[in-house]
């Protein structure tokens, strides 16, 4: 009975959870860019998807990657049948999911896990409301899932099988499928490390499943190709990281101001992250650090990274403070000579 009645409290706790990150992710939208999203969803449905700038007057026929088409065109049938209260929660159901399938990818359920994901959900708030870019935080909570399950054995080395189908979806949703493409081949290249270069752990990936995992990752780019423009949306991410005008006059490519409040979150996710990896009883993976720097040195070079960088990093939190080792002489054998 008192068995019962824990999992009835943790299932009730899950809930109530997810209602509270549904709820903090309903609010008024202010992506000035929301309006040019709707329109041209709208121009998709009646049209087909443009090759060309078709609103520019001062630049007719300037070509035009189309890499938000099916997010736009998804945007518009939404905001048809609902309106602008429909585009708003159907956005904050996107929200919630995302944030439940990280708390899943977590260890430590329910309570560490999900304070975790709370302080990523508000460290990724920032850009948070209806605009394609809810569907790259979306889906790499899908990617770390579904790595982070098969590492620990939950899920067949054949679910990984499943991420090229995934980048092809993404590729035609945002261009942002590439941080799934890397993420892909950091798993890779950071188990292969460790299985050379340290220790392997239990959840180091064996031959046959990096292999799988590499094979992956390289389908997964070709997949992306298969999208309105083509090859052009493997250089378009490159070309948008790279250009000065989007840089310097867009707020959110800027680096993150920490007298700004709203910064002060992923300031505490940094220093959480980092006090836990040099406490947590065993040594971090070379994964893990690959992860958490390589995100989190984007996150502090653009704003727009923040999200992303939450995401990737919340489970080496959960998995880091769920073994933290406040014993000096455990801080002492971890770092100095064994």
């Amino acid at each position: 009975m008192t068995k019962i009645a824990s999992l009835s409290t943790k299932r009730l706790f899950v809930a109530l959870f997810v209602i509270a990150l549904f709820t903090m992710a309903v609010r008024e939208t202010l992506d000035p860019d929301m309006w040019w999203h709707l329109r041209t969803g709208e121009y998709i449905l009646q049209h087909g998807i443009p090759a060309q700038d078709v609103f520019t007057f001062t630049v007719p026929q300037n070509a035009w990657v189309t890499h938000e088409w099916l997010s736009q065109l998804i945007m518009w049938l939404v905001y048809l049948a609902g309106g602008l209260p429909g585009l708003i929660l159907f956005f904050a159901a996107l929200i919630a999911l995302t944030y439940w399938l990280l708390y899943l990818a977590c260890p430590g359920r329910p309570y560490l896990a999900a304070f975790i994901v709370l302080l990523t959900a508000i460290t990724s708030a920032i850009v948070w409301g209806a605009r394609p870019q809810i569907f790259n935080l979306l889906l790499t909570a899908v990617f770390v899932l579904i790595v982070e399950w098969v590492k620990d054995g939950q899920w067949r080395v054949r679910t990984l099988w499943w991420l090229p189908l995934l980048t092809l979806v993404w590729a035609n949703l945002h261009s942002g499928y590439l941080l799934g493409v890397v993420l892909l081949g950091t798993y890779a290249v950071g188990d292969v490390a460790q299985r050379w270069l340290a220790t392997p752990t239990e959840r180091t990936l064996g031959k046959t499943a990096v292999a799988h995992l590499f094979g992956a990752t390289g389908v997964s780019f070709l997949a992306a190709a298969v999208n309105p423009s083509g090859v052009e949306l493997w250089i378009y991410p490159f070309l948008t990281l790279g250009s000065g005008p989007m840089q310097a006059y867009i707020q959110e490519w800027h680096s993150p101001d920490f007298h700004q409040t709203y910064f002060w979150p992923f300031a505490a996710m940094l220093a959480l992250g980092v006090l836990g990896l040099i406490f947590r009883k065993e040594r971090p993976t070379i994964t893990e650090l690959l992860l958490f720097l390589g995100t989190g040195a984007a996150g502090l070079l653009s704003a727009r990274h923040i999200p992303l960088f939450a995401i990737v990093a919340a489970p080496i939190l959960a998995r880091s403070w769920l073994s933290v080792d406040l014993d000096p002489k455990g801080l002492t054998n971890r770092t100095g000579n064994n």
